[in-house]
Protein backbone atom coordinates (compact mmCIF):
# COMPACT_ATOMS: atom_id res chain seq x y z
CA UNK A 1 0.00 0.00 0.00
CA UNK A 2 2.82 2.52 0.97
CA UNK A 3 4.57 1.70 -2.47
CA UNK A 4 1.34 2.58 -4.10
CA UNK A 5 0.63 5.37 -2.47
CA UNK A 6 4.25 6.77 -3.16
CA UNK A 7 4.11 5.62 -6.97
CA UNK A 8 1.04 7.63 -7.37
CA UNK A 9 2.55 10.74 -5.89
CA UNK A 10 5.42 10.28 -7.79
CA UNK A 11 3.26 10.32 -11.22
CA UNK A 12 1.17 13.46 -10.10
CA UNK A 13 4.16 15.22 -9.62
CA UNK A 14 5.76 14.26 -13.34
CA UNK A 15 2.96 15.19 -15.09
CA UNK A 16 2.72 19.06 -13.62
CA UNK A 17 6.45 18.98 -14.39
CA UNK A 18 5.59 17.93 -17.75
CA UNK A 19 2.68 20.48 -18.02
CA UNK A 20 4.77 23.00 -16.85
CA UNK A 21 7.44 22.12 -19.42
CA UNK A 22 4.65 22.41 -21.92
CA UNK A 23 3.53 25.45 -21.22
CA UNK A 24 6.91 27.61 -20.89
CA UNK A 25 8.13 25.80 -23.75
CA UNK A 26 4.66 27.41 -26.20
CA UNK A 27 5.51 30.81 -24.31
CA UNK A 28 9.11 30.45 -25.60
CA UNK A 29 7.77 29.55 -29.10
CA UNK A 30 5.55 32.26 -29.12
CA UNK A 31 7.98 34.78 -27.77
CA UNK A 32 10.78 33.95 -30.77
CA UNK A 33 8.18 33.66 -33.29
CA UNK A 34 6.94 37.34 -32.68
CA UNK A 35 10.63 38.32 -32.03
CA UNK A 36 11.63 36.41 -35.32
CA UNK A 37 9.47 38.33 -37.05
CA UNK A 38 10.14 41.46 -35.90
CA UNK A 39 13.70 40.86 -36.33
CA UNK A 40 12.58 40.23 -39.95
CA UNK A 41 10.46 42.97 -40.30
CA UNK A 42 13.43 46.10 -39.07
CA UNK A 43 15.58 43.54 -41.74
CA UNK A 44 13.83 44.09 -44.50
CA UNK A 45 12.29 47.91 -43.76
CA UNK A 46 15.57 49.07 -42.65
CA UNK A 47 16.79 52.83 -43.59
CA UNK A 48 17.69 51.67 -46.78
CA UNK A 49 14.33 50.82 -47.76
CA UNK A 50 11.99 53.42 -49.28
CA UNK A 51 8.29 53.19 -50.51
CA UNK A 52 9.07 55.95 -53.16
CA UNK A 53 11.39 54.69 -54.93
CA UNK A 54 10.46 51.98 -57.91
CA UNK A 55 11.68 49.04 -56.40
CA UNK A 56 14.27 47.84 -59.27
CA UNK A 57 17.09 46.20 -58.59
CA UNK A 58 19.37 46.24 -62.16
CA UNK A 59 19.21 48.99 -64.45
CA UNK A 60 16.77 48.44 -67.63
CA UNK A 61 14.70 46.24 -66.16
CA UNK A 62 10.80 47.06 -65.85
CA UNK A 63 8.58 46.38 -62.89
CA UNK A 64 5.66 43.94 -63.94
CA UNK A 65 2.44 44.41 -62.20
CA UNK A 66 0.00 41.67 -62.85
CA UNK A 67 -3.71 42.72 -62.97
CA UNK A 68 -6.77 40.67 -62.07
CA UNK A 69 -9.86 41.80 -60.68
CA UNK A 70 -13.40 39.26 -59.08
CA UNK A 71 -16.78 41.00 -59.93
CA UNK A 72 -18.45 40.76 -56.74
CA UNK A 73 -21.89 42.80 -57.03
CA UNK A 74 -23.77 44.80 -60.10
CA UNK A 75 -24.85 47.79 -57.46
CA UNK A 76 -26.73 49.39 -60.18
CA UNK A 77 -26.77 50.94 -63.77
CA UNK A 78 -28.43 54.30 -64.28
CA UNK A 79 -29.20 54.86 -67.78
CA UNK A 80 -30.42 58.49 -67.88
CA UNK A 81 -26.72 59.14 -66.20
CA UNK A 82 -24.76 56.45 -67.81
CA UNK A 83 -23.41 55.66 -65.27
CA UNK A 84 -21.95 51.86 -63.68
CA UNK A 85 -21.69 50.57 -59.84
CA UNK A 86 -19.83 47.84 -59.22
CA UNK A 87 -18.32 46.12 -56.07
CA UNK A 88 -14.99 44.25 -57.20
CA UNK A 89 -11.90 42.99 -55.68
CA UNK A 90 -8.46 43.72 -56.77
CA UNK A 91 -5.66 41.78 -57.02
CA UNK A 92 -2.19 43.42 -57.54
CA UNK A 93 0.86 40.92 -58.05
CA UNK A 94 4.66 42.12 -58.13
CA UNK A 95 8.35 41.50 -57.49
CA UNK A 96 10.24 43.60 -55.17
CA UNK A 97 14.05 42.59 -55.34
CA UNK A 98 14.65 44.33 -52.09
CA UNK A 99 11.95 42.36 -49.93
CA UNK A 100 13.97 38.73 -50.28
CA UNK A 101 15.17 36.43 -46.90
CA UNK A 102 15.98 32.67 -46.68
CA UNK A 103 12.93 31.45 -44.38
CA UNK A 104 15.37 29.15 -42.95
CA UNK A 105 17.20 32.21 -40.73
CA UNK A 106 13.69 33.09 -40.11
CA UNK A 107 12.45 29.77 -38.69
CA UNK A 108 11.11 28.86 -41.84
CA UNK A 109 9.01 31.67 -41.50
CA UNK A 110 8.71 32.56 -45.76
CA UNK A 111 5.58 35.19 -45.31
CA UNK A 112 4.76 38.46 -43.46
CA UNK A 113 1.42 41.27 -43.31
CA UNK A 114 2.99 44.53 -44.31
CA UNK A 115 0.50 47.72 -44.07
CA UNK A 116 -0.11 49.79 -47.42
CA UNK A 117 2.47 52.52 -46.32
CA UNK A 118 5.36 51.05 -45.37
CA UNK A 119 5.38 48.94 -49.02
CA UNK A 120 6.23 50.75 -52.63
CA UNK A 121 2.98 50.45 -54.56
CA UNK A 122 2.35 50.87 -58.19
CA UNK A 123 -0.06 53.77 -59.15
CA UNK A 124 -2.98 51.51 -60.43
CA UNK A 125 -5.89 53.49 -61.35
CA UNK A 126 -9.25 53.19 -62.56
CA UNK A 127 -9.34 55.09 -65.47
CA UNK A 128 -14.04 55.46 -65.72
CA UNK A 129 -13.54 56.04 -61.98
CA UNK A 130 -15.88 59.05 -61.35
CA UNK A 131 -16.66 59.20 -57.97
CA UNK A 132 -15.82 62.12 -55.46
CA UNK A 133 -13.79 60.11 -53.76
CA UNK A 134 -10.97 59.08 -56.28
CA UNK A 135 -9.91 56.14 -58.09
CA UNK A 136 -9.89 53.14 -55.94
CA UNK A 137 -10.72 55.24 -52.31
CA UNK A 138 -10.20 51.70 -50.69
CA UNK A 139 -6.79 50.90 -51.73
CA UNK A 140 -4.69 52.38 -48.98
CA UNK A 141 -6.78 50.87 -45.90
CA UNK A 142 -5.29 47.30 -46.30
CA UNK A 143 -2.75 44.96 -45.90
CA UNK A 144 0.06 43.61 -48.56
CA UNK A 145 1.07 39.90 -48.35
CA UNK A 146 5.04 39.99 -49.16
CA UNK A 147 6.82 36.49 -49.33
CA UNK A 148 9.98 35.03 -49.10
CA UNK A 149 10.94 35.49 -52.67
CA UNK A 150 9.89 38.96 -52.72
CA UNK A 151 6.47 38.57 -54.34
CA UNK A 152 3.73 41.12 -53.32
CA UNK A 153 0.47 40.18 -53.63
CA UNK A 154 -2.42 43.35 -52.43
CA UNK A 155 -5.63 42.34 -52.88
CA UNK A 156 -8.50 44.91 -51.40
CA UNK A 157 -12.51 45.09 -52.30
CA UNK A 158 -13.52 48.18 -53.63
CA UNK A 159 -17.23 50.02 -54.84
CA UNK A 160 -16.21 51.75 -57.88
CA UNK A 161 -18.66 54.47 -59.78
CA UNK A 162 -17.77 54.32 -63.54
CA UNK A 163 -19.32 56.54 -66.32
CA UNK A 164 -20.57 53.03 -69.12
CA UNK A 165 -21.78 54.37 -72.55
CA UNK A 166 -25.20 52.61 -72.45
CA UNK A 167 -26.80 51.71 -75.77
CA UNK A 168 -30.59 51.86 -74.76
CA UNK A 169 -31.08 50.86 -78.93
CA UNK A 170 -33.09 47.74 -77.73
CA UNK A 171 -34.35 48.74 -74.25
CA UNK A 172 -35.29 46.83 -72.35
CA UNK A 173 -33.62 43.74 -74.62
CA UNK A 174 -30.77 45.68 -74.66
CA UNK A 175 -27.17 44.27 -73.42
CA UNK A 176 -24.27 46.10 -72.32
CA UNK A 177 -20.96 46.33 -72.74
CA UNK A 178 -18.92 48.59 -69.96
CA UNK A 179 -15.33 48.40 -69.54
CA UNK A 180 -12.75 48.93 -66.61
CA UNK A 181 -9.34 50.34 -67.64
CA UNK A 182 -6.57 49.83 -65.05
CA UNK A 183 -3.12 51.27 -65.80
CA UNK A 184 -0.42 53.35 -64.19
CA UNK A 185 -1.16 56.82 -64.10
CA UNK A 186 2.42 57.95 -64.56
CA UNK A 187 4.75 55.23 -64.83
CA UNK A 188 5.13 54.67 -68.85
CA UNK A 189 5.91 51.57 -70.72
CA UNK A 190 9.90 52.64 -70.03
CA UNK A 191 9.33 51.98 -66.66
CA UNK A 192 6.85 49.75 -65.54
CA UNK A 193 4.17 47.25 -67.39
CA UNK A 194 0.77 45.91 -66.84
CA UNK A 195 -0.53 42.42 -67.32
CA UNK A 196 -3.71 40.64 -66.80
CA UNK A 197 -3.59 37.72 -64.76
CA UNK A 198 -6.05 35.41 -67.02
CA UNK A 199 -8.63 35.90 -70.00
CA UNK A 200 -10.99 36.73 -67.80
CA UNK A 201 -12.18 37.90 -64.49
CA UNK A 202 -13.42 35.83 -61.68
CA UNK A 203 -16.64 35.73 -61.61
CA UNK A 204 -17.06 32.90 -59.46
CA UNK A 205 -18.24 34.70 -56.27
CA UNK A 206 -20.75 36.95 -58.27
CA UNK A 207 -24.10 38.16 -56.61
CA UNK A 208 -26.74 37.50 -59.31
CA UNK A 209 -29.00 40.80 -60.01
CA UNK A 210 -32.80 41.12 -60.02
CA UNK A 211 -32.40 43.25 -63.45
CA UNK A 212 -28.74 42.00 -65.02
CA UNK A 213 -27.72 39.19 -65.77
CA UNK A 214 -23.72 38.51 -66.23
CA UNK A 215 -22.76 37.27 -69.55
CA UNK A 216 -18.81 37.42 -69.47
CA UNK A 217 -16.20 39.74 -68.20
CA UNK A 218 -13.03 39.26 -70.54
CA UNK A 219 -9.88 40.93 -70.03
CA UNK A 220 -6.98 42.01 -72.74
CA UNK A 221 -3.33 44.19 -72.64
CA UNK A 222 -3.88 47.08 -74.20
CA UNK A 223 -0.97 49.55 -75.24
CA UNK A 224 -1.78 53.18 -75.90
CA UNK A 225 -0.17 56.49 -77.13
CA UNK A 226 -0.71 59.48 -75.52
CA UNK A 227 -0.36 63.30 -77.00
CA UNK A 228 1.50 64.21 -73.94
CA UNK A 229 4.39 61.53 -73.36
CA UNK A 230 7.19 59.99 -75.60
CA UNK A 231 6.40 56.37 -74.36
CA UNK A 232 3.90 54.21 -74.69
CA UNK A 233 1.52 53.21 -71.48
CA UNK A 234 0.21 49.67 -70.65
CA UNK A 235 -3.46 48.98 -69.73
CA UNK A 236 -5.35 46.27 -68.51
CA UNK A 237 -8.79 46.28 -69.80
CA UNK A 238 -11.84 44.43 -68.90
CA UNK A 239 -15.28 44.14 -71.12
CA UNK A 240 -17.84 43.21 -68.36
CA UNK A 241 -21.16 42.42 -70.72
CA UNK A 242 -24.41 41.85 -69.05
CA UNK A 243 -28.05 41.78 -70.44
CA UNK A 244 -30.54 43.39 -69.01
CA UNK A 245 -34.31 40.98 -67.44
CA UNK A 246 -36.61 42.77 -69.48
CA UNK A 247 -39.75 40.84 -67.40
CA UNK A 248 -40.30 43.66 -65.38
CA UNK A 249 -40.81 46.44 -68.22
CA UNK A 250 -42.85 43.41 -70.59
CA UNK A 251 -44.94 43.04 -67.27
CA UNK A 252 -45.59 46.73 -66.29
CA UNK A 253 -45.30 48.73 -69.40
CA UNK A 254 -45.31 47.13 -72.76
CA UNK A 255 -48.19 44.35 -72.27
CA UNK A 256 -50.34 47.27 -70.57
CA UNK A 257 -49.42 49.48 -73.89
CA UNK A 258 -50.19 46.93 -76.28
CA UNK A 259 -53.87 46.01 -74.68
CA UNK A 260 -54.86 49.57 -74.38
CA UNK A 261 -53.60 49.86 -78.07
CA UNK A 262 -56.03 46.40 -78.72
CA UNK A 263 -58.80 48.52 -77.74
CA UNK A 264 -59.26 50.40 -80.29
CA UNK A 265 -60.40 47.30 -82.42
CA UNK A 266 -63.65 48.12 -80.45
CA UNK A 267 -64.17 51.40 -81.94
CA UNK A 268 -65.34 49.29 -84.98
CA UNK A 269 -67.69 47.39 -84.28
CA UNK A 270 -69.61 50.05 -82.61
CA UNK A 271 -72.63 51.07 -84.76
CA UNK A 272 -71.66 54.16 -86.83
CA UNK A 273 -74.29 56.16 -85.43
CA UNK A 274 -72.70 55.97 -82.00
CA UNK A 275 -70.20 59.28 -81.21
CA UNK A 276 -68.21 57.07 -78.36
CA UNK A 277 -66.56 55.78 -81.34
CA UNK A 278 -63.98 58.61 -81.55
CA UNK A 279 -64.17 59.28 -77.34
CA UNK A 280 -62.68 55.81 -76.99
CA UNK A 281 -59.35 56.32 -79.55
CA UNK A 282 -58.86 59.26 -77.83
CA UNK A 283 -58.66 57.87 -74.15
CA UNK A 284 -56.61 55.17 -76.08
CA UNK A 285 -54.50 57.97 -77.04
CA UNK A 286 -54.12 59.51 -73.69
CA UNK A 287 -53.60 56.02 -72.22
CA UNK A 288 -50.46 55.46 -74.44
CA UNK A 289 -48.98 59.09 -73.92
CA UNK A 290 -48.76 58.17 -69.95
CA UNK A 291 -46.92 55.02 -70.98
CA UNK A 292 -44.47 57.18 -72.73
CA UNK A 293 -43.85 59.24 -70.20
CA UNK A 294 -43.23 56.67 -67.68
CA UNK A 295 -40.34 55.27 -69.84
CA UNK A 296 -39.05 58.61 -70.38
CA UNK A 297 -37.76 58.95 -66.97
CA UNK A 298 -35.98 55.84 -67.85
CA UNK A 299 -34.27 56.58 -70.72
CA UNK A 300 -31.41 59.15 -71.13
CA UNK A 301 -32.34 62.81 -72.19
CA UNK A 302 -29.62 62.78 -74.41
CA UNK A 303 -27.88 59.39 -76.13
CA UNK A 304 -26.24 58.94 -79.47
CA UNK A 305 -28.79 55.98 -80.44
CA UNK A 306 -32.75 56.27 -79.83
CA UNK A 307 -34.42 53.76 -78.39
CA UNK A 308 -36.35 51.70 -80.45
CA UNK A 309 -39.39 51.14 -77.82
CA UNK A 310 -39.75 54.92 -78.49
CA UNK A 311 -40.28 54.33 -81.94
CA UNK A 312 -42.64 51.20 -80.71
CA UNK A 313 -44.87 53.74 -78.23
CA UNK A 314 -44.81 56.53 -81.32
CA UNK A 315 -45.78 54.27 -83.65
CA UNK A 316 -48.86 53.32 -81.29
CA UNK A 317 -49.87 56.78 -80.83
CA UNK A 318 -49.81 57.22 -84.42
CA UNK A 319 -52.43 53.98 -84.95
CA UNK A 320 -54.91 55.21 -82.25
CA UNK A 321 -54.64 58.46 -84.24
CA UNK A 322 -55.17 57.21 -87.90
CA UNK A 323 -58.06 55.29 -85.54
CA UNK A 324 -59.72 58.44 -84.64
CA UNK A 325 -59.34 59.55 -88.09
CA UNK A 326 -61.23 57.05 -89.00
CA UNK A 327 -64.03 56.85 -86.65
CA UNK A 328 -64.35 60.70 -87.94
CA UNK A 329 -64.67 59.80 -91.22
CA UNK A 330 -67.46 57.26 -90.69
CA UNK A 331 -69.65 59.61 -88.21
CA UNK A 332 -69.10 61.92 -91.01
CA UNK A 333 -70.74 59.76 -93.81
CA UNK A 334 -73.29 58.73 -91.55
CA UNK A 335 -74.99 61.97 -90.65
CA UNK A 336 -74.41 63.05 -94.10
CA UNK A 337 -77.77 61.25 -94.79
CA UNK A 338 -79.54 64.21 -92.81
CA UNK A 339 -78.43 66.38 -95.87
CA UNK A 340 -80.77 64.54 -98.07
CA UNK A 341 -78.61 64.27 -101.19
CA UNK A 342 -77.73 61.59 -103.27
CA UNK A 343 -74.85 59.02 -102.34
CA UNK A 344 -72.13 60.29 -105.82
CA UNK A 345 -72.48 58.07 -108.42
CA UNK A 346 -68.67 56.49 -108.43
CA UNK A 347 -68.98 55.67 -104.50
CA UNK A 348 -72.19 53.98 -105.37
CA UNK A 349 -70.11 52.04 -107.62
CA UNK A 350 -67.59 51.56 -105.56
CA UNK A 351 -68.52 51.21 -102.16
CA UNK A 352 -71.95 49.58 -102.18
CA UNK A 353 -71.54 47.38 -105.37
CA UNK A 354 -68.08 45.77 -104.95
CA UNK A 355 -66.67 46.66 -101.83
CA UNK A 356 -69.81 45.54 -99.99
CA UNK A 357 -69.90 42.47 -101.62
CA UNK A 358 -65.67 41.96 -101.20
CA UNK A 359 -66.52 42.78 -97.11
CA UNK A 360 -69.89 40.60 -96.90
CA UNK A 361 -71.81 44.06 -95.75
CA UNK A 362 -75.51 43.51 -96.72
CA UNK A 363 -77.60 46.75 -97.05
CA UNK A 364 -80.60 44.69 -94.87
CA UNK A 365 -77.90 43.90 -92.37
CA UNK A 366 -77.08 47.99 -92.23
CA UNK A 367 -80.74 49.38 -92.22
CA UNK A 368 -82.02 48.12 -89.05
CA UNK A 369 -86.46 49.10 -88.74
CA UNK A 370 -85.27 51.79 -86.11
CA UNK A 371 -83.20 53.72 -88.13
CA UNK A 372 -85.81 53.40 -91.22
CA UNK A 373 -88.91 54.07 -89.27
CA UNK A 374 -87.32 57.01 -87.45
CA UNK A 375 -85.85 58.56 -90.72
CA UNK A 376 -89.03 58.41 -92.41
CA UNK A 377 -90.88 59.37 -89.33
CA UNK A 378 -88.94 62.46 -89.25
CA UNK A 379 -89.67 63.33 -92.86
CA UNK A 380 -93.31 63.02 -92.48
CA UNK A 381 -93.42 64.84 -89.31
CA UNK A 382 -91.61 67.78 -91.05
CA UNK A 383 -93.94 67.16 -94.06
CA UNK A 384 -96.75 67.66 -91.63
CA UNK A 385 -95.57 70.55 -89.79
CA UNK A 386 -95.14 72.17 -92.85
CA UNK A 387 -98.47 71.53 -94.21
CA UNK A 388 -100.25 72.83 -91.07
CA UNK A 389 -98.70 75.74 -91.23
CA UNK A 390 -99.72 76.42 -94.39
CA UNK A 391 -103.35 75.41 -93.65
CA UNK A 392 -102.82 78.11 -90.85
CA UNK A 393 -101.51 80.62 -93.22
CA UNK A 394 -104.80 79.93 -95.05
CA UNK A 395 -107.82 80.50 -92.79
CA UNK A 396 -105.75 83.74 -91.47
CA UNK A 397 -105.79 84.88 -95.07
CA UNK A 398 -109.55 83.78 -95.79
CA UNK A 399 -111.01 85.75 -92.47
CA UNK A 400 -108.57 88.76 -93.46
CA UNK A 401 -110.22 88.89 -96.75
CA UNK A 402 -113.76 88.45 -95.04
CA UNK A 403 -113.39 90.98 -92.43
CA UNK A 404 -112.23 93.59 -95.32
CA UNK A 405 -114.93 92.69 -97.39
CA UNK A 406 -117.39 93.10 -94.75
CA UNK A 407 -115.35 96.61 -94.07
CA UNK A 408 -116.21 97.77 -97.12
CA UNK A 409 -119.76 96.87 -96.97
CA UNK A 410 -120.63 98.52 -93.61
CA UNK A 411 -118.53 101.87 -95.10
CA UNK A 412 -120.41 101.97 -98.33
CA UNK A 413 -124.20 101.54 -97.30
CA UNK A 414 -125.37 104.34 -94.33
CA UNK A 415 -127.85 103.55 -91.44
CA UNK A 416 -131.55 103.57 -92.13
CA UNK A 417 -131.95 107.02 -90.68
CA UNK A 418 -129.96 108.56 -93.81
CA UNK A 419 -130.80 105.52 -96.18
CA UNK A 420 -134.56 107.17 -96.88
CA UNK A 421 -133.27 110.15 -98.76
CA UNK A 422 -130.53 107.93 -100.88
CA UNK A 423 -131.84 107.01 -104.63
CA UNK A 424 -132.18 103.28 -105.55
CA UNK A 425 -129.04 103.74 -108.26
CA UNK A 426 -126.75 103.89 -105.28
CA UNK A 427 -127.92 100.67 -104.06
CA UNK A 428 -127.45 98.58 -107.17
CA UNK A 429 -123.90 100.05 -107.12
CA UNK A 430 -123.25 99.59 -104.04
CA UNK A 431 -124.28 96.02 -104.63
CA UNK A 432 -121.88 95.36 -107.64
CA UNK A 433 -119.17 96.37 -105.99
CA UNK A 434 -119.64 94.08 -102.94
CA UNK A 435 -119.66 91.51 -105.49
CA UNK A 436 -116.92 92.54 -107.06
CA UNK A 437 -114.49 92.80 -103.94
CA UNK A 438 -116.35 88.98 -103.21
CA UNK A 439 -114.84 87.61 -106.69
CA UNK A 440 -111.47 88.79 -105.96
CA UNK A 441 -110.96 87.43 -102.50
CA UNK A 442 -111.93 83.88 -104.29
CA UNK A 443 -109.50 84.41 -106.75
CA UNK A 444 -106.98 85.21 -104.00
CA UNK A 445 -107.83 82.27 -102.01
CA UNK A 446 -107.89 79.98 -105.53
CA UNK A 447 -104.44 81.50 -105.97
CA UNK A 448 -103.14 80.04 -102.39
CA UNK A 449 -104.66 77.03 -103.05
CA UNK A 450 -102.51 76.57 -105.74
CA UNK A 451 -99.82 77.68 -104.23
CA UNK A 452 -100.11 75.09 -101.55
CA UNK A 453 -100.66 72.15 -104.23
CA UNK A 454 -97.59 73.01 -105.43
CA UNK A 455 -95.72 73.23 -102.35
CA UNK A 456 -97.02 69.95 -101.50
CA UNK A 457 -96.39 68.80 -104.71
CA UNK A 458 -92.96 69.27 -104.04
CA UNK A 459 -92.64 68.00 -100.28
CA UNK A 460 -94.35 65.02 -101.12
CA UNK A 461 -91.37 63.26 -103.16
CA UNK A 462 -91.70 59.60 -102.55
CA UNK A 463 -90.96 58.59 -99.49
CA UNK A 464 -89.36 55.29 -100.53
CA UNK A 465 -87.09 57.48 -102.94
CA UNK A 466 -86.12 59.68 -99.45
CA UNK A 467 -86.11 56.42 -97.53
CA UNK A 468 -83.27 55.04 -100.30
CA UNK A 469 -81.23 57.84 -100.07
CA UNK A 470 -80.77 57.21 -95.94
CA UNK A 471 -80.33 53.81 -96.84
CA UNK A 472 -77.52 54.41 -99.09
CA UNK A 473 -75.09 56.51 -96.45
CA UNK A 474 -75.83 54.42 -93.71
CA UNK A 475 -74.66 51.10 -96.32
CA UNK A 476 -71.91 53.68 -97.16
CA UNK A 477 -70.97 54.37 -93.44
CA UNK A 478 -71.18 50.40 -92.58
CA UNK A 479 -68.87 49.75 -95.86
CA UNK A 480 -65.97 51.95 -94.67
CA UNK A 481 -66.30 50.97 -91.18
CA UNK A 482 -65.56 47.66 -92.75
CA UNK A 483 -62.86 48.49 -94.76
CA UNK A 484 -61.17 50.74 -92.33
CA UNK A 485 -60.85 47.79 -89.74
CA UNK A 486 -59.60 45.28 -92.86
CA UNK A 487 -56.98 48.11 -93.10
CA UNK A 488 -56.16 49.29 -89.31
CA UNK A 489 -55.89 45.45 -88.89
CA UNK A 490 -53.41 44.60 -91.06
CA UNK A 491 -51.40 48.20 -90.34
CA UNK A 492 -51.48 46.93 -86.73
CA UNK A 493 -50.55 43.22 -87.19
CA UNK A 494 -47.62 44.77 -89.58
CA UNK A 495 -46.07 47.24 -86.92
CA UNK A 496 -46.18 44.26 -84.32
CA UNK A 497 -44.42 42.22 -86.03
CA UNK A 498 -41.46 44.93 -87.40
CA UNK A 499 -40.89 45.33 -83.67
CA UNK A 500 -40.98 41.75 -82.85
CA UNK A 501 -38.01 41.31 -85.41
CA UNK A 502 -36.30 44.44 -83.76
CA UNK A 503 -36.23 43.22 -80.87
CA UNK A 504 -35.39 39.92 -80.83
Amino acid sequence: MIRRSILLNSARRLSHIIILFVVNANGVLGLDHYGVTKDLYDTLFNGSYSAEVLPVCRSGDIMNVTISTALREVVEINEKFQTLRLKIWVRLNWTDCRLRWDPSAYQDQDQIYVPYARLWMPDVTLYEEISELGSLSEMKDYRACVSSDGTVQYNFPSTVTTACSIDVTYFPFDRQICKLTFGSWIYSGKHLEVFASSSSADVSTFLNNNEWRLISMKSEKIVHYYNCCAYSFSEVSFNLTIQREPKFYIITIIFPSTLVTTLTFIGFFLPPSCSEKISLQITVLLSNSVFLLLMQDQLPSSSDTFPVIAYFFTSQMLLVCLACIMAGIVLFVYYTRQSGREVPQIFRKLFLRYLSRVFCVKNEECISKDISVAAVYDDIKERRMSSVLLKDAMRRRESLVNWKSQKIMHEDIPEESNNASLPLTRNNSEGSHFASVQAQGRDSLSSVFTEVEKFKDKKTTPTLNLENVIHEWVHLAHVLDRLFLTCYFIIYVANGLVFVFLFT
